[in-house]
């Protein structure tokens, strides 16, 4: 783990975590934390910034150095079908967008 500095200092934004992702985190947003807790909590964030993920592109998978990849197992059986739940013309060409970045982006694979 990176080291962490007794007095921690004020943030100063990075490519990935920027002004405005730390405005939208809310850090400290109801005053529960003393200013320098709240400086500590940023600066843990800094350093570990590798491992968040702000977009499906910045998210990656478990290393399989750790992890082996999971397979479901299943039974035989017969196999049958379900009626695709129909998408509303108006918004299809949306879930069709959000389809394409999801599967870019790793979150979908091809079953096997």
């Amino acid at each position: 783990l990176p080291e962490l500095t007794p007095t921690p200092p004020e943030f100063t934004p990075t490519q990935k975590l920027s002004a405005d992702r730390m405005k939208q985190l809310q850090v400290n947003f109801n005053g529960f934390l003393w200013p320098e807790e709240e400086k500590l909590f940023m600066q843990v964030l800094r350093l570990n910034e590798a491992a968040l993920a702000f977009t499906d592109q910045d998210r990656g998978t478990l290393s399989e150095e750790y992890f082996s990849p999971y397979i479901m197992p299943t039974v035989p059986h017969k196999a049958w079908v379900c009626k695709n739940i129909p998408i509303p013309p108006g918004i299809r060409e949306q879930v069709i967008e959000v389809l394409k970045q999801k599967i870019n982006a790793g979150v979908y694979e091809p079953s096997q």
